[in-house]
């Protein structure tokens, strides 16, 4: 099993950074800082990360996804929300999924599929069980709900064959996998990796490799982790730091791991013993990643 550590290589400290994804038609590293609404785009060589343009919205900003046209911006997720951003920073209100539950849930992780929708999920802001949702969107059918009674909907990616999905809930710590059809209509929910939270930590945001492996982010458990399509433990990330959340792989090589981390909850000892918490971390892994979905392209 192969073993790496992670040098921090950002000097800013997010509150919460997630949806880390590698651009590599615009050739950008792109991330979000959830709770403050605000989204990152950042030229990326090795440890070498420049910010280039920074965009915020009102309330969480929690996933975000390129448009096939790069021109028309970003699909992106906020508070109960599905909306697009422009270039220019304007913000287009698409859908309003969770609009019944304004109070208690928003909107969380998210990703484009290879048929080009947007994939959603939802969670309680106290992470209550079964407050949770998965949706899909696009521009023909609009939103619909895929699963219900989840807790923390959360990671997201398609094998290389675009016959399974992967996706984790963070509430009981799974993996799941499901079996796709041409569509990309899913059936045939099983585990794949069933984490222990108190020894592992909780599965987060993930991505996956050209060899179809699954890299996985463990909040509260100082590791980004590296599975095989069917669960097989294969490398670890160590992070000095407690909550990675998301991981992309790309940069100018093609082969950087790119981890956001959180200062989310964390005390002021805490933070004194983890001085680079909210940093963006990374590491060069030596495999690539693959190119990133984008909304609305193939759309069936």
């Amino acid at each position: 099993m192969r073993q790496y550590q992670a040098v921090p290589c950002t000097t800013d400290r997010y509150y919460l950074g997630e949806s880390c994804r590698w651009d590599e038609i615009r050739n950008e590293l792109i991330w979000v800082d959830l709770d403050a609404g605000r989204f990152f785009r950042a030229t990326a060589d090795g440890p070498t990360v420049t910010v280039i343009s920074t965009y915020e919205v009102e309330g969480t900003l929690t996933a975000v996804a390129p448009m096939a046209n790069r021109r028309a911006g970003w699909i992106i997720a906020t508070d109960q929300s599905i909306a697009t951003l422009d270039e220019d920073g304007s913000l287009h209100e698409l859908s309003r999924p969770e609009a019944a539950n304004a109070s208690r849930v928003r909107m969380n992780d998210g990703a484009a599929d290879p048929w080009g929708r947007f994939w959603i999920g939802s969670m309680a802001y106290d992470a209550q069980p079964r407050m949770g949702s998965l949706y899909r969107y696009d521009e023909g059918a609009g939103t619909q709900t895929v699963l219900r009674d989840l807790t923390i909907s959360n990671g997201l990616g398609w094998s290389l064959d675009r016959r399974t999905m992967y996706f984790i809930d963070s509430g009981p710590g799974v993996v799941y996998a499901f079996d796709v059809d041409e569509n990309g209509n899913i059936s045939n929910q099983r585990t794949l990796v069933q984490f222990d939270q108190a020894s592992d930590g909780v599965p987060d945001g993930m991505c996956i490799d050209a060899e179809g492996a699954l890299w996985i982010a463990l909040w509260g458990g100082y590791q980004v982790r590296r599975y095989s399509h069917i669960g097989e433990l294969l490398a670890r990330v160590d992070i000095p730091t407690m909550q990675p959340a998301c991981c992309a792989i790309g940069g100018s090589n093609g082969t950087t791991l790119y981890v956001t981390t959180a200062r989310e909850d964390m005390s002021s000892e805490q933070l004194e013993f983890e001085p680079d918490a909210g940093r963006l971390f990374c590491i060069d892994v030596g495999i690539p990643g693959v190119p990133l979905n984008s909304f609305g392209s193939n759309i069936q």
